[in-house]
């Protein structure tokens, strides 16, 4: 099973753009009456080529304008966070009791939209979260937030009721807020567009009773969040950096390998390879422990035991396509890992035998492999 991945917080953002000067439009129609216009010709080697008519460069100028007269959608994550501003931002810490942290704890564990902005986090990045929670206390009656209005915080009901109105264009109800929608009680949330998206509030929320809340402003989530990301992939670099057959990758190689590794969490007594099996990825041992077996005729025999954080197993499947030559099974508590896959390796550094090839001298236990 895989852990949910990260939220990134600034994907990269595709843009469509128009090929100038080759127009797609259609020609214009005419009536049988009409004189068919002749297309202007120039030669390019022995092949007439049709140029562009007057036509096609007005047709072109026009969805030109329209595409730039189009708005952009609300990019994820918003705006980006540049590496000085994470490396300084500290990060707060609102006090709260222990059952306030609990309630918090199990909103973000339970609720599904909250598995999709913190899912992948675990322990003190978790804490670092819900640390970055302050209370709110809201009169009755007050508008919590607009429709319309810019997005900067996420709120969780702890205590009281709120109404969700949403206003359409075209349909009248007799309230400048909309038709009522739902009305939320403690332990919803709402506003969560907000820690993802640069887009207006799409609701007015407004509190039914005094109303207290749990709030979390966007720009902490996304610091919390590109701090966090920063601070695992320096930790899996560093483990890579043990690996033998990887000793020979640059830093921009580690990254864009770090980049790419994927969790993966198994239960208690659970295979992770089996022997026999084909090898299609090697593994980093992040929490937990595991043992490898080998089974003969002496049935199956216990050979060692991976304990130590960073350890790693599987690494021949990055070389040759081979059956596993042991089961690795995760400890009595389970385990965490990350893997590399082979396919994912090559399409982003080239097969790994050319790799180890730069420096065959320094690894004579993969010699047999790199023949």
């Amino acid at each position: 099973r895989r852990r949910p991945t990260p939220t990134a917080p600034c994907p990269g953002r595709r843009s469509s753009s128009l090929a100038m000067g080759c127009s797609t439009s259609k020609k214009q129609a005419y009536s049988p009456q009409d004189p068919q216009p002749k297309p202007t010709t120039r030669r390019q080697g022995s092949e007439e080529q049709p140029t562009v008519t007057q036509e096609d460069e007005a047709a072109e100028r026009e969805k030109v304008k329209a595409q730039q007269g189009r708005a952009r959608r609300a990019g994820v994550a918003a705006e980006s966070v540049d590496q000085s501003t994470i490396k300084d931002y500290v990060k707060p810490v609102h006090p709260k009791d222990d059952a306030q942290k609990q309630r918090l704890l199990t909103t973000l564990k339970s609720d599904e939209k909250m598995k999709v902005l913190f899912g992948h986090l675990e322990g003190e990045r978790l804490m670092d979260v819900v640390n970055a929670f302050y209370t709110q206390e809201i009169a009755k009656g007050d508008n919590i937030i607009r429709q319309g209005d810019p997005g900067d915080k996420l709120y969780i009901v702890e205590d009281g009721s709120v109404d969700v109105f949403v206003k359409r264009v075209g349909v009248e109800t007799g309230d400048a807020r909309g038709t009522k929608a739902v009305t939320l009680g403690s332990g919803a949330l709402f506003g969560e567009l907000a820690l993802l998206y640069n887009a207006p509030r799409a609701a007015t929320v407004v509190a039914t009773s005094g109303v207290k809340a749990f709030v979390l402003n966007a720009i902490d989530f996304k610091m919390l969040l590109a701090q966090s990301s920063q601070a695992q992939y320096a930790q899996y670099e560093g483990w890579l950096k043990e690996v033998d057959i990887l000793k020979s990758l640059n830093q921009y190689e580690l990254s864009r390998l770090a980049d790419i590794l994927e969790s993966e969490s198994f239960d208690a007594g659970e295979d992770i390879v089996k022997q026999g099996e084909p090898g299609e990825k090697f593994y980093i041992l992040e929490d937990g422990t595991a043992t490898a077996f080998i089974s003969g005729d002496g049935g199956e025999k216990e050979v060692l035991k991976y304990e130590k954080q960073g350890s790693y197993f599987g690494e021949i499947a990055l070389l040759k396509d081979e059956p596993r030559k042991a089961t690795i099974r995760a400890g009595s508590e389970g385990c965490e890992v990350v893997s590399l896959s082979k396919e994912n390796f090559v399409a982003v550094l080239g097969p790994c035998t050319d790799i180890l090839k730069r420096h065959v001298d320094q690894y004579p236990q993969y010699a047999d492999f790199l023949k």
